[in-house]
């Protein structure tokens, strides 16, 4: 049996490897994907997965379709190869869609060129005998139009796409293994631009009547899909790879957010520090000084003297003053609720849990009051975002008798309450509610998400 014969008599599984090929792809990308990041890939990477799943299925089209003509008639049969079709369309649709995606921000044209296309090909080739004087002849010219016009542009589209966010700084910076399968995978999709989206079927048009795959398999006797799932394979392997870009992008996050969480409590107990023990010793020096003011108005020299060292103390209150509220964060001029919604806006939170933000009758809070609130809200995201595994937080901040309530609740894993051990996130929301002159109630069970909840009885600016 020679290579022709072989492929020939094992065409059938070829196409379903073919098609399971690319229908894994998809679904990996699907699995493995990120919807929450900075990234551009992030967000386009479901038009990808939804490439491999179509096309997947299209191929195994290709083996089953066949084996039910003894078991349906011509009519449900036709109506399969037009589905068949649909499916190789709307593959090479996400396709295109995804390169222009990646794309649409430096060249904003594209978005128009992919919508023409797709166009073009949905008006004219995607509905049965508008084109050809047959329906066999509607099927060659809608499938070889769907893979000149939609798969080869968004081929060459979406690997010119991932050359560009291979090259970008957040890419760069987050290690060359990234940027050399983000580059690989671009390879890939140039080679099945060409196997996929130019050596079509032979037709009595140019350019397949040139350039096609049975010139190719008369010249190497190895069947098309061969390559083209060498193709697929090399970019589901790369981009797979290149996912865990999101990885290290949420570590860098939450390295982020613990480093910001020592350096705020390093501030805080300096400045507490400051309080308890610098300041207090000068407002003893400060009363004792007062007291002796008395005892020296007879002696000129030395109640000059004593004026000195009083405004040289008064100084040194108003540097320490200064200092403390620089360790300290800044009193904004903003609203609570437009400071929280500035806070689940950030992308160290916004990126890693879907947050729900329900503000009822939110008033303005006291300068200090609402650095603390703030504070506490953070400090909460900060541990559902380390501990929690949750996937969704509502924050619901509302007023009732003069008292603001504040719950935040997530869906997380939770925890026991009889066997936790508090770290320093929960001790610390805990010292905001105090300094608030409450008490912060925490609610949780394994499985059953965590809840925190606080009456805060605090004053309305005026």
């Amino acid at each position: 049996m020679n290579l022709e014969t072989f492929f020939d008599v094992n065409r059938p599984l070829i196409l379903f490897l073919y098609g399971q090929v690319f229908f894994v792809m998809g679904l990996a990308i699907f699995l493995q994907s990120r919807r929450h990041s900075r990234l551009r890939l992030a967000r386009d990477l479901r038009w990808l997965a939804g490439f491999g799943i179509l096309h997947g299925l299209h191929e195994w089209g290709l083996v089953f379709i066949p084996l039910q003509t003894a078991y349906l008639t011509d009519f449900w049969i036709q109506i399969l190869l037009v589905f068949q079709i649909w499916l190789l369309g709307g593959s090479f649709i996400c396709l295109l869609i995804f390169g222009a995606r990646l794309l649409e921000a430096d060249f904003p044209w594209v978005r128009w060129l992919a919508a023409g296309l797709i166009g073009i090909w949905i008006a004219v080739f995607s509905i049965p005998e508008v084109v050809g004087d047959s329906f066999g002849a509607w099927m060659y010219l809608s499938s070889v139009a769907a893979r000149y016009l939609l798969g080869l542009t968004g081929a060459l589209l979406s690997a010119y796409g991932l050359y560009v966010l291979a090259h970008s700084d957040v890419v760069m910076m987050s290690g060359r293994k990234f940027y050399q399968m983000l580059r690989l995978a671009g390879f890939s999709l140039v080679t099945y631009a060409f196997f996929g989206g130019i050596l079509v079927s032979q037709g009595a048009f140019f350019p397949a009547n040139v350039l096609n795959q049975q010139l190719l398999e008369n010249w190497i006797h190895v069947p098309v899909e061969i390559f083209r799932s060498l193709s697929g394979l090399v970019l589901a392997v790369s981009i797979i790879r290149a996912l865990e870009i999101f990885e290290v992008e949420v570590d860098r996050l939450i390295e982020t957010m613990e480093i910001g969480a020592i350096q705020a409590a390093e501030r805080e107990r300096i400045g507490q520090e400051i309080h308890d023990g610098a300041m207090q010793g000068v407002y003893s020096v400060s009363l004792i000084l007062n007291s002796m003011g008395k005892l020296v108005e007879d002696t000129p020299t030395a109640a000059a003297r004593l004026i000195q060292a009083q405004q040289v103390l008064e100084q040194v209150v108003l540097d320490l003053r200064r200092y403390m509220v620089s360790l300290r964060s800044v009193p904004s001029q903003k609203s609570v609720a437009e400071e929280l919604t500035l806070l689940v806006e950030q992308p160290r939170f916004s990126s890693l849990v879907d947050i729900q933000l329900d503000l009822t009758d939110s008033p303005t809070l006291d300068g200090i009051d609402s650095v603390r609130l703030l504070g506490l809200t953070q400090e909460a995201l900060s541990n559902v975002v380390r501990h929690a595994d949750a996937t969704a937080v509502t924050i619901h901040l509302y007023r009732e008798n003069n008292n603001h309530i504040l719950t935040i609740a997530d869906n997380g894993r939770g925890f026991d309450m009889n066997n936790i051990q508090p770290g320093y996130g929960l001790r610390n929301m805990k010292e905001q509610a105090r300094l608030l002159g409450t008490e912060l109630e925490i609610i949780s069970a394994p499985g059953k998400g965590t809840t925190y909840h606080m009456i805060c009885p605090v004053k309305e600016t005026v």
